[in-house]
Protein backbone atom coordinates (compact mmCIF):
# COMPACT_ATOMS: atom_id res chain seq x y z
CA UNK A 1 0.00 0.00 0.00
CA UNK A 2 1.09 3.70 -0.39
CA UNK A 3 0.38 6.40 1.93
CA UNK A 4 -1.28 10.11 0.81
CA UNK A 5 1.47 12.83 1.95
CA UNK A 6 -1.01 13.68 5.01
CA UNK A 7 -1.63 10.11 6.05
CA UNK A 8 2.29 9.44 6.46
CA UNK A 9 2.62 12.72 8.24
CA UNK A 10 -0.06 11.94 10.65
CA UNK A 11 1.34 7.80 10.92
CA UNK A 12 5.08 8.73 11.52
CA UNK A 13 6.59 8.63 14.73
CA UNK A 14 3.19 8.69 16.27
CA UNK A 15 2.36 9.97 19.46
CA UNK A 16 6.20 10.02 20.10
CA UNK A 17 7.78 12.72 21.79
CA UNK A 18 11.48 14.53 21.96
CA UNK A 19 12.95 16.73 24.18
CA UNK A 20 15.81 18.37 24.23
CA UNK A 21 18.20 21.79 24.01
CA UNK A 22 16.16 22.78 21.11
CA UNK A 23 12.71 22.38 19.40
CA UNK A 24 13.02 19.63 16.50
CA UNK A 25 12.31 21.73 13.42
CA UNK A 26 11.84 18.74 10.98
CA UNK A 27 8.58 17.65 12.43
CA UNK A 28 6.81 20.87 11.40
CA UNK A 29 3.10 20.04 12.53
CA UNK A 30 4.54 18.71 15.80
CA UNK A 31 3.23 21.03 19.21
CA UNK A 32 5.98 22.99 20.97
CA UNK A 33 6.54 23.54 24.50
CA UNK A 34 8.98 25.36 26.84
CA UNK A 35 9.65 23.51 29.77
CA UNK A 36 12.51 24.62 31.49
CA UNK A 37 16.34 25.53 32.06
CA UNK A 38 16.48 25.93 28.20
CA UNK A 39 14.42 22.49 27.48
CA UNK A 40 12.09 22.35 24.28
CA UNK A 41 9.35 19.85 23.72
CA UNK A 42 8.00 18.76 20.59
CA UNK A 43 5.77 16.26 20.72
CA UNK A 44 3.64 14.45 17.81
CA UNK A 45 0.01 15.91 17.02
CA UNK A 46 -1.77 12.50 18.87
CA UNK A 47 0.17 12.52 21.87
CA UNK A 48 -1.48 14.79 24.72
CA UNK A 49 0.24 17.41 26.38
CA UNK A 50 -0.86 19.49 29.38
CA UNK A 51 0.37 21.97 31.58
CA UNK A 52 -0.52 23.51 35.20
CA UNK A 53 1.60 26.31 36.57
CA UNK A 54 0.89 27.85 40.24
CA UNK A 55 3.34 30.21 40.85
CA UNK A 56 7.16 29.51 39.92
CA UNK A 57 6.27 25.63 40.00
CA UNK A 58 5.05 23.61 36.41
CA UNK A 59 3.79 20.32 35.58
CA UNK A 60 4.04 18.92 31.95
CA UNK A 61 2.22 15.94 31.37
CA UNK A 62 2.88 13.67 27.95
CA UNK A 63 -0.22 10.99 27.67
CA UNK A 64 -3.06 10.65 29.85
CA UNK A 65 -3.67 10.24 34.00
CA UNK A 66 -6.85 8.49 35.64
CA UNK A 67 -7.63 8.93 38.94
CA UNK A 68 -9.84 6.06 40.02
CA UNK A 69 -11.13 8.19 43.17
CA UNK A 70 -12.47 10.97 41.37
CA UNK A 71 -13.54 9.56 37.94
CA UNK A 72 -15.03 12.77 36.92
CA UNK A 73 -11.63 14.51 36.86
CA UNK A 74 -9.85 15.32 33.48
CA UNK A 75 -5.96 15.65 32.86
CA UNK A 76 -5.79 19.42 33.62
CA UNK A 77 -8.33 19.03 36.91
CA UNK A 78 -5.58 15.48 38.05
CA UNK A 79 -2.23 17.71 37.52
CA UNK A 80 -3.89 20.54 39.09
CA UNK A 81 -4.73 18.83 42.06
CA UNK A 82 -1.22 17.54 41.85
CA UNK A 83 0.62 20.38 41.98
CA UNK A 84 -1.28 21.86 44.84
CA UNK A 85 -0.59 19.48 46.97
CA UNK A 86 3.37 19.26 46.24
CA UNK A 87 5.50 21.38 48.95
CA UNK A 88 8.85 19.52 47.97
CA UNK A 89 9.22 18.15 44.75
CA UNK A 90 9.47 14.40 46.39
CA UNK A 91 5.41 14.81 47.01
CA UNK A 92 4.98 14.23 43.37
CA UNK A 93 5.52 10.42 44.29
CA UNK A 94 2.52 10.38 46.66
CA UNK A 95 1.00 12.44 44.59
CA UNK A 96 0.59 9.75 41.38
CA UNK A 97 0.93 6.96 43.50
CA UNK A 98 -3.18 6.35 42.94
CA UNK A 99 -3.04 7.49 39.39
CA UNK A 100 -3.20 5.45 36.27
CA UNK A 101 -3.07 5.70 32.81
CA UNK A 102 -0.21 5.72 30.21
CA UNK A 103 1.79 8.70 30.75
CA UNK A 104 5.08 10.82 31.46
CA UNK A 105 5.54 13.44 34.03
CA UNK A 106 8.00 16.43 33.94
CA UNK A 107 8.19 19.03 37.00
CA UNK A 108 10.27 21.93 37.37
CA UNK A 109 10.63 24.38 39.89
CA UNK A 110 13.70 26.85 40.24
CA UNK A 111 15.71 24.52 41.87
CA UNK A 112 14.36 20.96 40.32
CA UNK A 113 13.20 19.83 36.86
CA UNK A 114 12.86 16.18 37.32
CA UNK A 115 11.07 13.63 35.04
CA UNK A 116 9.25 10.46 35.51
CA UNK A 117 7.59 7.92 34.13
CA UNK A 118 4.50 5.46 34.69
CA UNK A 119 4.92 2.16 37.08
CA UNK A 120 4.85 0.33 34.30
CA UNK A 121 7.40 2.28 32.11
CA UNK A 122 3.65 1.95 28.90
CA UNK A 123 4.96 5.47 27.95
CA UNK A 124 8.40 5.23 27.30
CA UNK A 125 11.06 7.53 27.66
CA UNK A 126 15.24 7.27 26.71
CA UNK A 127 17.38 9.56 27.61
CA UNK A 128 21.18 10.38 27.14
CA UNK A 129 23.45 10.27 29.42
CA UNK A 130 27.48 11.86 30.06
CA UNK A 131 28.56 10.32 26.80
CA UNK A 132 27.10 12.55 24.77
CA UNK A 133 27.37 16.44 25.18
CA UNK A 134 23.79 17.54 25.57
CA UNK A 135 20.48 16.07 27.13
CA UNK A 136 17.98 14.71 25.10
CA UNK A 137 14.75 12.51 26.04
CA UNK A 138 12.82 10.76 23.88
CA UNK A 139 10.23 7.92 23.53
CA UNK A 140 12.60 5.99 21.61
CA UNK A 141 16.42 6.40 20.57
CA UNK A 142 15.90 6.61 16.83
CA UNK A 143 14.40 9.68 17.51
CA UNK A 144 17.64 11.32 19.23
CA UNK A 145 19.59 9.35 16.95
CA UNK A 146 18.36 11.01 13.93
CA UNK A 147 18.82 14.73 15.42
CA UNK A 148 21.91 13.76 16.20
CA UNK A 149 23.66 11.75 13.47
CA UNK A 150 23.96 8.36 15.51
CA UNK A 151 25.10 5.53 14.48
CA UNK A 152 24.22 2.36 16.70
CA UNK A 153 26.67 0.89 19.11
CA UNK A 154 29.07 -1.61 17.03
CA UNK A 155 29.62 -3.79 19.88
CA UNK A 156 25.72 -4.00 20.36
CA UNK A 157 25.07 -4.58 16.70
CA UNK A 158 27.50 -7.42 17.31
CA UNK A 159 27.20 -9.28 20.30
CA UNK A 160 23.34 -9.01 20.42
CA UNK A 161 21.93 -7.74 16.99
CA UNK A 162 23.90 -9.47 15.22
CA UNK A 163 23.87 -12.98 17.03
CA UNK A 164 22.08 -15.52 15.13
CA UNK A 165 19.68 -16.09 17.52
CA UNK A 166 18.55 -12.07 17.56
CA UNK A 167 16.60 -13.19 14.11
CA UNK A 168 14.91 -16.15 15.25
CA UNK A 169 13.28 -14.49 18.37
CA UNK A 170 9.84 -13.69 17.45
CA UNK A 171 8.89 -11.52 20.55
CA UNK A 172 12.43 -10.82 21.80
CA UNK A 173 12.80 -7.38 24.35
CA UNK A 174 15.83 -5.70 25.00
CA UNK A 175 17.12 -6.47 28.63
CA UNK A 176 18.21 -4.07 31.71
CA UNK A 177 18.18 -0.14 30.40
CA UNK A 178 20.51 -1.06 27.07
CA UNK A 179 19.64 0.83 24.13
CA UNK A 180 21.00 0.62 20.69
CA UNK A 181 23.04 3.64 21.35
CA UNK A 182 26.35 4.20 23.30
CA UNK A 183 25.27 7.61 25.24
CA UNK A 184 21.13 6.43 25.48
CA UNK A 185 19.71 4.69 28.02
CA UNK A 186 15.94 3.40 28.80
CA UNK A 187 14.30 5.24 32.05
CA UNK A 188 13.29 2.18 33.81
CA UNK A 189 9.76 2.13 35.93
CA UNK A 190 9.96 3.39 39.77
CA UNK A 191 13.02 6.29 39.24
CA UNK A 192 13.21 9.76 38.00
CA UNK A 193 16.02 11.67 35.47
CA UNK A 194 17.26 14.67 37.39
CA UNK A 195 17.23 16.54 34.07
CA UNK A 196 19.22 19.39 35.66
CA UNK A 197 22.48 16.97 36.54
CA UNK A 198 21.47 14.33 34.18
CA UNK A 199 21.08 11.83 36.70
CA UNK A 200 18.87 8.51 37.33
CA UNK A 201 17.50 8.13 40.95
CA UNK A 202 15.28 5.20 42.42
CA UNK A 203 12.02 6.00 44.20
CA UNK A 204 10.05 3.25 45.13
CA UNK A 205 10.02 1.14 46.72
CA UNK A 206 10.50 3.73 49.51
CA UNK A 207 9.97 1.29 52.53
CA UNK A 208 9.03 -2.29 53.55
CA UNK A 209 5.69 -3.34 52.28
CA UNK A 210 3.42 -5.11 54.98
CA UNK A 211 1.42 -8.10 54.06
CA UNK A 212 -2.22 -8.26 53.54
CA UNK A 213 -4.63 -11.20 53.01
CA UNK A 214 -5.76 -11.91 49.67
CA UNK A 215 -9.19 -10.60 50.61
CA UNK A 216 -7.69 -7.09 51.38
CA UNK A 217 -6.05 -7.07 47.93
CA UNK A 218 -9.45 -8.45 46.46
CA UNK A 219 -11.31 -5.33 47.76
CA UNK A 220 -8.82 -3.01 46.92
CA UNK A 221 -8.05 -4.16 43.44
CA UNK A 222 -12.14 -4.47 42.94
CA UNK A 223 -12.37 -0.66 43.85
CA UNK A 224 -9.78 0.79 42.06
CA UNK A 225 -10.31 -1.21 38.69
CA UNK A 226 -14.05 -0.19 38.71
CA UNK A 227 -12.83 3.28 39.48
CA UNK A 228 -10.43 3.17 36.46
CA UNK A 229 -13.20 2.37 34.17
CA UNK A 230 -15.76 5.05 35.09
CA UNK A 231 -12.92 7.62 34.74
CA UNK A 232 -12.09 6.08 31.76
CA UNK A 233 -15.13 5.40 30.11
CA UNK A 234 -16.05 9.34 31.07
CA UNK A 235 -13.02 10.52 28.65
CA UNK A 236 -12.87 8.60 25.71
CA UNK A 237 -14.47 5.95 23.41
CA UNK A 238 -13.33 2.35 24.26
CA UNK A 239 -12.45 -0.86 23.09
CA UNK A 240 -11.29 -4.35 24.76
CA UNK A 241 -9.34 -7.10 23.40
CA UNK A 242 -10.71 -10.28 24.94
CA UNK A 243 -9.25 -13.42 24.63
CA UNK A 244 -9.83 -16.74 26.74
CA UNK A 245 -7.16 -15.74 29.61
CA UNK A 246 -7.69 -14.34 33.08
CA UNK A 247 -6.00 -11.49 32.54
CA UNK A 248 -8.31 -10.61 30.11
CA UNK A 249 -11.36 -11.56 31.69
CA UNK A 250 -10.87 -9.78 35.14
CA UNK A 251 -9.99 -6.24 33.27
CA UNK A 252 -13.26 -7.08 31.52
CA UNK A 253 -15.05 -7.64 34.47
CA UNK A 254 -14.19 -4.27 35.98
CA UNK A 255 -16.47 -2.92 32.90
CA UNK A 256 -19.57 -4.10 33.44
CA UNK A 257 -21.48 -0.63 34.46
CA UNK A 258 -19.72 0.66 31.46
CA UNK A 259 -20.12 -2.54 28.88
CA UNK A 260 -22.66 -1.40 26.41
CA UNK A 261 -20.21 1.46 24.83
CA UNK A 262 -17.27 -0.76 24.33
CA UNK A 263 -16.39 -2.74 20.90
CA UNK A 264 -15.07 -6.20 21.70
CA UNK A 265 -12.25 -7.71 19.82
CA UNK A 266 -10.51 -10.43 19.05
CA UNK A 267 -7.32 -10.51 16.97
CA UNK A 268 -6.36 -13.87 14.38
CA UNK A 269 -2.90 -13.82 14.02
CA UNK A 270 0.70 -16.21 14.35
CA UNK A 271 -0.68 -19.60 14.08
CA UNK A 272 -4.58 -18.80 15.57
CA UNK A 273 -7.83 -20.20 13.61
CA UNK A 274 -11.34 -19.65 14.48
CA UNK A 275 -10.88 -22.69 16.08
CA UNK A 276 -8.31 -21.48 18.42
CA UNK A 277 -9.53 -21.42 22.37
CA UNK A 278 -8.86 -17.58 22.82
CA UNK A 279 -11.49 -17.15 19.65
CA UNK A 280 -13.65 -19.76 20.38
CA UNK A 281 -13.92 -18.30 24.19
CA UNK A 282 -14.14 -14.99 23.67
CA UNK A 283 -16.91 -14.64 20.97
CA UNK A 284 -19.45 -17.34 23.36
CA UNK A 285 -18.54 -15.54 26.61
CA UNK A 286 -19.19 -11.99 24.46
CA UNK A 287 -22.21 -13.21 22.63
CA UNK A 288 -23.70 -14.89 26.15
CA UNK A 289 -23.47 -11.32 27.68
CA UNK A 290 -25.57 -9.85 25.04
CA UNK A 291 -22.98 -8.04 23.77
CA UNK A 292 -21.82 -7.44 19.75
CA UNK A 293 -17.81 -9.45 19.32
CA UNK A 294 -15.83 -8.53 16.54
CA UNK A 295 -13.08 -10.38 14.81
CA UNK A 296 -9.82 -8.54 13.44
CA UNK A 297 -8.07 -10.84 10.84
CA UNK A 298 -3.88 -9.68 10.88
CA UNK A 299 -1.97 -10.90 7.96
CA UNK A 300 1.14 -13.18 7.97
CA UNK A 301 3.28 -9.85 7.41
CA UNK A 302 3.23 -6.24 6.59
CA UNK A 303 3.36 -5.20 3.00
CA UNK A 304 6.62 -3.11 1.84
CA UNK A 305 4.60 0.21 2.21
CA UNK A 306 3.39 -0.58 6.03
CA UNK A 307 6.77 -1.63 6.61
CA UNK A 308 8.51 1.39 5.84
CA UNK A 309 7.20 3.24 8.41
CA UNK A 310 6.45 0.74 10.99
CA UNK A 311 10.15 0.54 10.60
CA UNK A 312 11.16 4.06 10.70
CA UNK A 313 8.94 4.70 13.74
CA UNK A 314 10.60 2.22 16.37
CA UNK A 315 14.73 1.39 16.32
CA UNK A 316 14.45 -2.49 16.31
CA UNK A 317 10.72 -2.75 15.41
CA UNK A 318 9.15 -6.86 16.03
CA UNK A 319 8.12 -7.99 12.08
CA UNK A 320 5.47 -10.25 14.21
CA UNK A 321 3.77 -7.70 15.92
CA UNK A 322 4.12 -5.39 12.60
CA UNK A 323 1.48 -7.83 10.77
CA UNK A 324 -0.54 -7.29 14.11
CA UNK A 325 -0.86 -3.46 13.73
CA UNK A 326 -1.14 -3.94 9.65
CA UNK A 327 -4.43 -5.54 10.35
CA UNK A 328 -5.67 -3.62 13.24
CA UNK A 329 -4.79 -0.51 11.01
CA UNK A 330 -7.40 -2.22 8.86
CA UNK A 331 -9.89 -3.13 10.60
CA UNK A 332 -9.05 -1.50 14.08
CA UNK A 333 -12.12 1.22 15.40
CA UNK A 334 -10.14 4.58 15.01
CA UNK A 335 -9.23 6.95 18.03
CA UNK A 336 -10.65 3.93 20.65
CA UNK A 337 -8.62 3.57 23.50
CA UNK A 338 -8.11 -0.27 23.90
CA UNK A 339 -8.50 -1.85 27.26
CA UNK A 340 -5.73 -4.70 27.70
CA UNK A 341 -5.46 -7.38 30.72
CA UNK A 342 -1.43 -6.92 30.33
CA UNK A 343 0.23 -6.17 34.00
CA UNK A 344 -2.33 -8.29 36.20
CA UNK A 345 1.05 -10.94 36.24
CA UNK A 346 1.66 -9.22 39.95
CA UNK A 347 -1.24 -11.02 41.34
CA UNK A 348 -0.15 -14.15 40.00
CA UNK A 349 3.98 -14.90 40.74
CA UNK A 350 4.14 -14.57 37.07
CA UNK A 351 8.32 -16.15 37.27
CA UNK A 352 7.85 -18.63 40.47
CA UNK A 353 9.15 -21.31 39.11
CA UNK A 354 12.20 -19.90 39.52
CA UNK A 355 11.99 -18.97 42.87
CA UNK A 356 13.97 -21.55 44.95
CA UNK A 357 16.63 -21.04 42.99
CA UNK A 358 19.61 -18.53 43.19
CA UNK A 359 18.58 -15.49 41.31
CA UNK A 360 21.24 -14.71 38.30
CA UNK A 361 21.35 -13.23 34.89
CA UNK A 362 21.35 -16.50 33.55
CA UNK A 363 18.17 -17.47 35.55
CA UNK A 364 16.21 -14.28 34.38
CA UNK A 365 17.49 -14.82 30.80
CA UNK A 366 15.68 -18.50 30.36
CA UNK A 367 12.59 -16.92 32.72
CA UNK A 368 12.01 -13.82 30.45
CA UNK A 369 10.31 -15.84 27.64
CA UNK A 370 12.79 -14.26 25.27
CA UNK A 371 13.18 -17.62 22.77
CA UNK A 372 16.82 -18.46 21.84
CA UNK A 373 17.94 -15.21 22.95
CA UNK A 374 18.31 -16.34 26.69
CA UNK A 375 21.42 -17.90 25.39
CA UNK A 376 23.13 -14.21 24.70
CA UNK A 377 25.66 -13.11 26.62
CA UNK A 378 25.21 -9.58 26.16
CA UNK A 379 21.34 -10.35 27.40
CA UNK A 380 22.72 -12.17 30.22
CA UNK A 381 25.61 -9.65 31.15
CA UNK A 382 22.47 -7.01 31.33
CA UNK A 383 20.43 -8.65 33.19
CA UNK A 384 23.20 -9.23 35.57
CA UNK A 385 23.69 -5.52 36.31
CA UNK A 386 19.80 -4.28 36.72
CA UNK A 387 19.93 -7.56 39.37
CA UNK A 388 23.15 -6.10 41.01
CA UNK A 389 21.12 -3.09 42.18
CA UNK A 390 17.67 -4.35 42.81
CA UNK A 391 18.65 -7.28 45.22
CA UNK A 392 19.67 -4.73 47.13
CA UNK A 393 16.11 -2.96 46.90
CA UNK A 394 14.03 -6.32 47.20
CA UNK A 395 15.56 -6.93 50.41
CA UNK A 396 14.65 -3.77 51.96
CA UNK A 397 11.17 -3.68 50.98
CA UNK A 398 10.30 -7.78 50.98
CA UNK A 399 9.54 -7.27 47.55
CA UNK A 400 10.80 -10.68 45.86
CA UNK A 401 13.11 -9.88 43.01
CA UNK A 402 11.37 -11.82 40.48
CA UNK A 403 7.99 -9.70 41.52
CA UNK A 404 10.55 -6.31 40.59
CA UNK A 405 11.91 -8.23 37.26
CA UNK A 406 8.22 -8.51 36.00
CA UNK A 407 7.26 -5.06 36.64
CA UNK A 408 10.54 -3.05 35.68
CA UNK A 409 11.79 -5.34 33.33
CA UNK A 410 9.01 -7.56 31.26
CA UNK A 411 6.48 -4.90 31.79
CA UNK A 412 8.61 -1.76 31.04
CA UNK A 413 10.63 -3.34 28.55
CA UNK A 414 8.42 -6.18 26.63
CA UNK A 415 4.92 -4.62 26.79
CA UNK A 416 6.45 -1.09 26.58
CA UNK A 417 7.67 -1.59 23.58
CA UNK A 418 4.75 -3.29 21.91
CA UNK A 419 2.67 -0.51 22.90
CA UNK A 420 5.02 1.94 21.37
CA UNK A 421 5.13 -0.06 18.46
CA UNK A 422 1.50 0.05 18.02
CA UNK A 423 1.49 4.17 18.84
CA UNK A 424 0.47 4.01 15.05
CA UNK A 425 -3.06 2.32 15.99
CA UNK A 426 -4.04 2.57 18.51
CA UNK A 427 -3.83 4.51 22.44
CA UNK A 428 -3.69 1.86 25.40
CA UNK A 429 -5.24 1.55 28.75
CA UNK A 430 -3.64 -0.93 31.13
CA UNK A 431 -6.02 -0.90 33.66
CA UNK A 432 -3.20 -2.47 36.29
CA UNK A 433 -0.72 0.50 35.66
CA UNK A 434 -1.21 1.98 39.17
CA UNK A 435 1.64 1.60 42.07
CA UNK A 436 -1.13 1.46 44.39
CA UNK A 437 -2.17 -1.77 42.91
CA UNK A 438 1.13 -3.00 42.01
CA UNK A 439 1.90 -2.35 45.93
CA UNK A 440 -1.38 -4.49 46.96
CA UNK A 441 -0.16 -7.61 44.48
CA UNK A 442 3.24 -7.16 45.56
CA UNK A 443 1.97 -7.17 49.48
CA UNK A 444 0.12 -10.65 49.09
CA UNK A 445 2.29 -13.93 50.22
CA UNK A 446 3.70 -16.09 46.69
CA UNK A 447 2.15 -19.14 47.89
CA UNK A 448 -1.66 -17.08 47.32
CA UNK A 449 -0.78 -15.95 43.82
CA UNK A 450 0.00 -19.34 41.63
CA UNK A 451 -1.13 -19.10 37.95
CA UNK A 452 -2.69 -21.91 38.05
CA UNK A 453 -4.97 -21.16 40.79
CA UNK A 454 -5.26 -16.78 40.61
CA UNK A 455 -7.54 -16.35 43.71
CA UNK A 456 -7.10 -12.48 43.56
CA UNK A 457 -8.28 -12.27 39.94
CA UNK A 458 -11.28 -14.61 40.37
CA UNK A 459 -12.22 -13.19 43.68
CA UNK A 460 -12.13 -9.42 41.68
CA UNK A 461 -14.09 -11.01 38.90
CA UNK A 462 -16.56 -12.30 41.79
CA UNK A 463 -16.97 -8.88 43.07
CA UNK A 464 -17.10 -7.27 39.77
CA UNK A 465 -19.17 -9.40 37.48
CA UNK A 466 -19.68 -13.18 38.53
CA UNK A 467 -21.64 -13.49 35.20
CA UNK A 468 -18.07 -13.42 33.04
CA UNK A 469 -16.82 -16.82 34.75
CA UNK A 470 -19.49 -18.47 32.93
CA UNK A 471 -17.18 -19.55 30.17
CA UNK A 472 -14.34 -21.42 30.66
CA UNK A 473 -11.27 -19.59 31.17
CA UNK A 474 -8.36 -21.12 29.28
CA UNK A 475 -9.77 -24.62 28.38
CA UNK A 476 -7.61 -27.39 27.15
CA UNK A 477 -7.34 -27.29 23.14
CA UNK A 478 -10.06 -29.73 21.51
CA UNK A 479 -12.48 -29.39 24.38
CA UNK A 480 -15.65 -27.25 23.93
CA UNK A 481 -19.06 -27.35 24.11
CA UNK A 482 -20.66 -29.14 27.21
CA UNK A 483 -17.40 -31.21 27.73
CA UNK A 484 -15.51 -27.37 28.67
CA UNK A 485 -18.51 -25.79 30.82
CA UNK A 486 -18.55 -29.41 33.03
CA UNK A 487 -14.34 -29.32 33.34
CA UNK A 488 -14.65 -25.26 34.09
CA UNK A 489 -17.01 -25.96 36.85
CA UNK A 490 -15.29 -28.78 38.28
CA UNK A 491 -12.05 -26.53 38.00
CA UNK A 492 -13.77 -23.59 40.10
CA UNK A 493 -13.62 -25.21 42.98
CA UNK A 494 -10.96 -23.89 44.65
CA UNK A 495 -12.33 -20.80 44.44
CA UNK A 496 -15.57 -21.16 45.43
CA UNK A 497 -15.40 -19.12 48.46
CA UNK A 498 -16.55 -15.73 49.96
CA UNK A 499 -13.68 -13.01 49.59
Amino acid sequence: MSFTESEYTRLLYRRQFILGPRFVERHGTWKRHAVADGLCLTAHPDLPVTVAESGNRKLLLLGYLLDPYHPDQDDAAILQGILEEIVRPTDIFQGTATLGGRWALIYADPDETWLLNDPMGLRQVVHTTDALPDLWCASQPGTIAEELGLDPDPEVMERLVGAPEYGEALEYWWPGDLSPYNGIKHLLPNRYLDLKRRSVHRFWPDRRLERIRTEECVKKCATVLHGMMESAAKRFDLAHTVTAGWDSRTALSACKTVSPEIFYFTMIYYNKTVKTPDIQVARDLITGLGLEHHLILCPDSMDAGFAEIYRKNVWGAHEGWGAIARGMYDHYPKERVCIKGNGSGMLKCRYRQGWDQACTGELLADLADIGPMKNNEMTIEHFDRWLAEAQEVSARSGIHILDLFYQEQRMARRQGMSQLEWDIVQEVLVPWNSRELIAAGFSVEGRCRGSRHPLIQHGIIRALWPEVLAMPVNPPPGIKGVAAALLWQARLWPFDRTF
